[in-house]
């Protein structure tokens, strides 16, 4: 039978070529395109961080001019600055391209032939709110923030294929501006523009121990900023092996007597630092008066067998520097308590029946009383009934700084303790500060040939320290020839010391003096929260001794939680009125110590006292003086030939402004 179905003949491979090349020329063009589309998308990734480069560079470098311009308008044109005229009102940099911004932008390649068809403008907002927080009040300026927005236009070459739009446009923004930053303090000359505004002159020498990195930061932009004998920055630091030593103006290169150690720098132009104690508030008047009063020696710290003045807190704005001054009036703050300065008419008042005591009052009867001792009251009450048989023997001094025995009941249920005598000439050389604010006007803190002061054991506002606030240009005034008084080998209350004119030592630890010397207490140097003394202080100390209010007591108590260090240690010692530009001056005949914040700042005027508050500091010829804390002036200068030890807080932080990148 024959078969009718025909055989299929196979395809040849030609006609299999022929379905597969269409193939590949798709798979082709379709991979050609998405590498085009990476191409151009890589381009236009690249394209985007080059424009936001640029406009972080530009606003950096605005935002270093608001910064010179809010804390330093004096700086414009010093150093190849520009003026800030460009400051304040919105711009594109094809009309200004000599500005910072646009100057940092042109060397990014924005505007300019690197990439045709881009923008950069330059815009100045008043507030960032909420994102940014305002600046508070003492930080206030007029342009806080700058923002850069740079526009690009980026072709496209492989994408226009598949769209209408032959370029695509980028943005990129930076806001930068000026923000409180908290940082340690060094010691900081604040004057802008004036030739040795940190001045370090004959002989003297300022050696730093300790401290932040930067331990010195001048900012005025004079091309003599700073002229130096001896300054020793090889133990400052964090690490104790160097510090830096900044500077706005000159010289520029680091003079041979400028020690830095191995870890230290020299920096000129440094970028000038503001004020860090700008946010502390001055204080208010004190509801209270101060006072002044005889004491003897021992009674409440009072080193000087002769006796003391003891000073308490208070309002000292109406004080009285006249003669014959009654005991707890309103003394002025002028030592020692003889000659032209104020003195006193008698030691203490007399016991007077019907009288309402507290403890603590001291009193010399006129009756029954032939040695013309002190007696203080143990216990508070109304006097009453003759006058007693008074005890003709002072107090025995205890070994834990106490007194025993020698005590007469009156009548009226008063206990009263024999505690000694007081120069019977009543010229009192030393004084002695009860913790807490000293308001002081017109007449000043002067201490006067031959006076010592310390700071009492008394409680007081039981901050353990004190604080002077000056209000008016009233200032501190310490001549060369204070604190030079001998160091007792002995002492007792009875008035009794040797040498003649003595005052006994000062014990950094708080513990009693030897028994020789009446087993006198002392206020410690170390606050309860803060760090261990520094060994670079001696253990006993001779000459003036102020320490400034502790902070971070429990319950804040006086002025430690406003004016005590923020990290535990002591704070403001001397507190010049901004107002009130002054010339304080503390001079070097003799030894001194003194812990906490030294803050004089007024302005930015051509004359001490006038326009500007100079410090001048000196030490003792043979003997080391020591500051602890930080100092924050106009201008400083140290002359003669004294060493001052200044040993620099690193863990107290204080607001400042400074330039920020924010977004």
């Amino acid at each position: 039978m024959k078969n009718n179905f025909r055989r299929r003949r196979p395809r040849t491979s030609s006609e299999e070529g022929q379905t597969f090349i269409p193939i590949v020329v798709m798979i082709a063009v379709l991979l050609l395109g998405m590498l085009g589309v990476a191409i151009d998308y890589s381009q236009l990734w690249a394209h985007r961080q080059m424009a936001q480069g640029a406009a972080d560079a530009a606003c950096e470098a605005g935002a270093a001019d608001l910064y010179l311009k809010a804390i330093d308008p004096a700086a414009a044109g010093v150093g190849g600055l520009q003026t800030f005229n460009w400051i304040g009102t919105a711009f594109d940099c094809s009309t200004s391209p000599g500005t910072p911004p646009c100057s940092y932008a042109s060397a990014n390649g924005y505007p300019g032939p690197t990439v045709p068809g881009s923008t950069v403008n330059v815009t100045f907002p008043t507030t960032l709110a909420p994102t940014i927080p305002d600046l508070p009040a003492p930080f206030t300026t007029a342009n806080p923030y700058i923002q850069v927005t740079v526009t690009d236009s980026v072709p496209m070459t492989f994408t226009r294929l598949l769209s209408p739009n032959p370029t695509v446009i980028i943005n990129a923004k930076a806001v930068c501006g000026l923000v409180p930053v908290n940082m340690p303090a060094p010691l900081v000359i604040l004057h802008t523009t004036a030739a040795g505004s940190l001045s370090v002159g004959g002989a003297s020498k300022i050696t730093v121990f300790g401290g932040p990195q930067r331990s010195v930061q001048v900012n005025s932009s004079a091309a003599a900023a700073v002229s130096v004998g001896s300054v020793d920055l090889s133990q400052g630091g964090p690490s104790d092996s160097g510090s830096d030593f900044g500077v706005f103006g000159g010289p520029q290169t680091q003079p041979g007597s400028i020690l830095l150690g191995s870890t230290g720098h020299y920096i000129s132009p440094a970028l000038p630092l503001g004020d860090p104690f700008a946010t502390v508030n001055a204080p208010g008047v004190p509801p209270a008066l101060g006072s002044a009063r005889p004491v003897p020696f021992a009674v409440n710290g009072c080193p000087d067998p002769s006796g003391c003045v003891e000073f308490t807190p208070g309002d000292y704005t109406g004080c009285n520097a006249g003669k014959n001054l009654q005991p707890g009036d309103q003394g002025c703050l002028l030592l020692p308590y003889k000659g032209s300065n104020p003195n006193f008419k008698i030691a203490a008042p007399n016991w007077v029946v019907g009288q309402t005591y507290t403890a603590g009052t001291l009193i010399q009867p006129t009756k029954n009383n032939g040695g013309n001792f002190l007696f203080i009251a143990m216990n508070s009450g109304t006097a009453n009934g003759a006058s007693p048989a008074w005890p003709q023997t002072p107090c025995a001094r205890q070994p834990d700084g106490t007194c025993a025995g020698q005590t007469v009941t009156d009548g009226g249920g008063i206990q009263w303790q024999n505690v000694g005598v007081v120069a019977s000439n009543l010229q009192l050389t030393t004084g002695i500060f009860d913790p807490g604010l000293y308001y002081v006007a017109a007449n000043g803190f002067n201490l006067g040939d031959n006076s010592t002061v310390r700071v009492s054991t008394a409680t007081g506002d039981g901050s353990k320290g004190v604080m002077f606030y000056f209000s008016t240009s009233a200032t501190v005034g310490v001549t060369s020839n204070s604190g030079k008084s001998s160091a007792c080998t002995s002492a007792a209350n009875d008035g009794t010391s040797s040498p003649s004119g003595c005052v006994v030592s000062y014990q950094i630890s708080g513990a009693v003096s030897s028994q020789a010397t009446g087993y006198l207490p002392s206020q410690k140097l170390q606050c309860p929260s803060g760090v261990k003394n520094p060994s670079q202080v001696p253990a006993v100390l001779d000459g003036n001794i102020l320490l400034g209010p502790c902070g971070l007591l429990v319950g804040n108590p006086g002025i430690s939680g406003t004016y005590g260090s923020p990290d535990g240690n002591r704070g403001f010692l001397f507190f010049q009125n901004r107002a009130a530009a002054a010339t304080p001056s503390w001079g070097g005949g003799g030894q001194f110590l003194s812990s906490g914040f030294m803050y004089f700042h007024f302005g930015n005027g051509a004359t001490c006292g006038a326009g500007t508050s100079c410090l001048t500091l000196q030490g003792g010829s043979g003997s080391q003086s020591y500051t602890l804390g930080n100092i924050v002036v106009d201008e400083l200068a140290l002359a003669g030939n004294p060493q001052i030890n200044m040993i620099l807080n690193p863990a107290a932080t204080f607001s400042a402004l400074m330039p920020t990148l924010l977004q």
